[in-house]
């Protein structure tokens, strides 16, 4: 009898431990309870403060700082690298304002000075619009400002300067969706050779101008610009989680507003996103929650989008091959109308298995409490940092046969809805839209004055928490099971 005591108590505490194996949180859960919202608003507040974050621009290079000591406090050794120069452009400040008729004094708010205008002093100049190449007659633009309803070819700039046009002031008649109250934010060529300073203005204050003029309305505009355009290093970090072998992972985001405007969504978005996961992978790491990944993942943040990653491939030529994969994050941090989160770049073959990987996790977590209501892989739309990773810029570097899988996790893209034709075999689980198309999600602020954290990232946190949770549990099936 005491024998089958004991061994009812032995098969008992068996049990008991059987059930806590059991009850223990999964590594995935482990890195969705650690994922902060509250680090994630505070780091794009953060770098919108400093200013515009252009590489090699000196908020550019205070970004980069404060990136370098987010990764340090967590335990990192990063490095700053930089990039080869480039000509950069700053805005550092600038006025735009209707002086008469007087009751017009408020009507131009948040606009924003267009890329690689050049400064020009304080200066009072008279409006008249110019709505074609036929319309631009020095005796009436001379000393003067022109109004146009949508972004200058260089050929029109270059006639409309050429006949004395003291500045150009622009808005985007042709975006219908687009929020009205801000400017686009438009550039122009890039050098320091542009004759006058291009102002964007909204679709809002454009028209009342516009119709002012026709009116017969005497228009008469005080601006001034101060740039700097100059050539210059962007600084790109990088931290690294060590692995099992040298072969790597990268995880990254471009530093920079490209617009040239205050970026909290684009994309200080995706940059809190990528230092959130380095946060918490390395926390889990060095508190054995998890072991050594499979494979190293090299945390980065570029100086300038396309211009350091395409950099990095260039220093790192001869040894591409240690690249094991690339989840580039960009725009994560306000979208409508769909509450979705896309994986881009399903038409390139040798992304399947990545991509694969972050569909299940889209299609595992899809309309649980706190993640998205939609996820699905799309088509690969160009513009971000993955280009210098995908197969037509391995050709052009001469490394036809490297194959980096390559994906960019968003939530909205451009600044109007758009539909894609959905890419022959992909069909995710979790996309409630029609089998044959991709329905992309879009920004009202992208690229403009008003992307700021208020009315983007702080309106749409859960965002910018989905993205890192994507990538941190695709990781976690990736390297450590």
């Amino acid at each position: 009898m005491k024998e089958l005591y004991y061994l009812h108590r032995i098969v008992i505490l068996c049990l008991c431990f059987i059930l806590t194996l059991k009850a223990q949180p999964s590594p995935e859960s482990k890195f969705i309870f650690r994922v902060s919202q509250k680090n994630l608003q505070k780091n794009v507040r953060e770098l919108v403060k400093l200013g515009n974050r252009l590489g090699g621009t000196i908020s550019g290079d205070k970004s980069a700082q404060y990136i370098f000591k987010k990764f340090k406090s967590f335990g990192f050794k990063p490095i700053i690298i930089s990039d080869p120069k480039k000509l950069v452009y700053s805005n550092e400040s600038w006025q735009l304002k209707v002086v008469q008729p007087k009751r017009l004094g408020g009507l131009i708010q948040h606009e924003w000075l267009a890329g690689y205008s050049p400064s020009g002093r304080k200066d009072s100049a008279h409006l008249t619009f110019v709505g074609s190449i036929e319309d631009i007659d020095t005796r009436r633009i001379n000393g003067g400002a022109v109004l146009m309803d949508r972004n200058p070819s260089e050929k029109m700039y270059t006639e409309i300067a050429d006949a004395g046009a003291s500045c150009i002031i622009c808005y985007q008649s042709d975006f219908q969706n687009a929020h009205s109250a801000w400017a686009v934010i438009t550039s122009l060529e890039e050098t320091n050779q542009n004759k006058i300073p291009l102002f964007n203005i909204s679709n809002n204050s454009g028209r009342v101008l516009l119709e002012e003029l026709e009116k017969g309305t005497q228009i008469v505009v005080k601006f001034s610009a101060k740039t700097q355009i100059r050539r210059m290093n962007p600084k790109t970090v990088i931290a690294e989680l060590k692995g099992k072998t040298d072969e790597y992972y990268i995880v990254c985001a471009h530093g920079d507003s490209d617009s040239g405007g205050p970026g909290a969504d684009d994309n200080a978005s995706g940059v809190s996103a990528v230092l959130e996961i380095a946060r918490v992978l390395k926390t889990m790491v060095k508190n054995k929650q998890l072991g050594l990944p499979e494979k190293s993942i090299k945390f980065i943040v570029w100086g300038t989008e396309e211009h350091s990653s395409s950099s990095f491939v260039k220093r790192n030529m001869n040894n591409l091959e240690k690249i094991a994969g690339v989840i580039n994050i960009d725009q994560v941090g306000y979208g409508k109308p769909r509450r979705c989160i896309y994986f881009e770049g399903n038409d390139i073959p040798h992304n399947y298995e990545l991509l694969k990987c972050m569909e299940q996790t889209g299609e595992d977590y899809a309309g649980k409490k706190g993640f998205w209501r939609e996820s699905t892989t799309a088509p690969y739309q160009g513009g971000t940092d993955t280009f210098a990773f995908l197969p037509e810029n391995m050709n052009n570097i001469d490394k036809p046969d490297i194959e980096i899988p390559s994906v960019t996790i968003f939530v909205s893209a451009w600044n109007e809805p758009k539909s894609m034709r959905q890419t022959p075999g992909w069909f995710s689980k979790a996309w409630k839209g029609h089998p044959d198309s991709v329905n992309i999600n879009y920004s009202p602020y992208y690229h403009s004055s008003l992307d700021i954290p208020a009315l983007t990232t702080d309106k749409q946190p859960a965002n910018m928490v989905w993205g890192v949770n994507v990538a941190g549990i695709s990781l976690i099936r990736l390297l450590w099971q």
